[in-house]
């Protein structure tokens, strides 16, 4: 049985989670497609404490973003003993402007091994607005519920 506990907005949850990020880190990333959950592994990026995902204009979670823009990762968190995650939900804006771009390529090197360059078309920026976190420590019961 996993218990839950509500943290408040502003609280030092909010520091917890964001110490757990790195730059760059895996995680399992969630889109609908009509009535259907879609997994799959992406690359979280995380620059100012907002968070970003990069994909191609064409590939299926673009086109299942532009129907539905809710979408959900999980970031497994593992210690020797134990698991938790943190998850975190909310809704996808597809950036646009080319200075954030570029900003981001350039904090998230990899993008260009995908990419010739941030103004290539098929580079998909997105940005998770971020509403709500889900965190249990590795080894607790208790998930913490925080709005943001």
């Amino acid at each position: 049985m996993i218990l839950c506990k509500k943290a408040k907005r502003g609280t030092p949850m909010k520091e917890t989670i964001l110490a757990l990020l790195r730059k760059i880190q895996p995680v399992t990333l969630a889109t609908c497609e009509r009535d259907q959950p879609r997994l799959r592994p992406m690359t979280l990026i995380v620059k100012d404490q907002r968070f970003y995902f990069a994909t191609g204009s064409t590939d299926s979670k673009s086109t299942q973003l532009a129907t539905n823009p809710r979408a959900e990762f999980c970031l497994n968190i593992t210690t020797e003993a134990n698991s938790g995650y943190l998850r975190g939900s909310g809704e996808m804006k597809r950036v646009t402007d080319q200075s954030i771009r570029k900003e981001i390529a350039d904090w998230a090197e990899f993008i260009y091994q995908f990419w010739a360059d941030s103004t290539d078309p098929d580079y998909c920026l997105y940005e998770l607005e971020l509403r709500q976190t889900r965190y249990i420590a590795p080894g607790e019961m208790k998930e913490t519920i925080s709005e943001w």
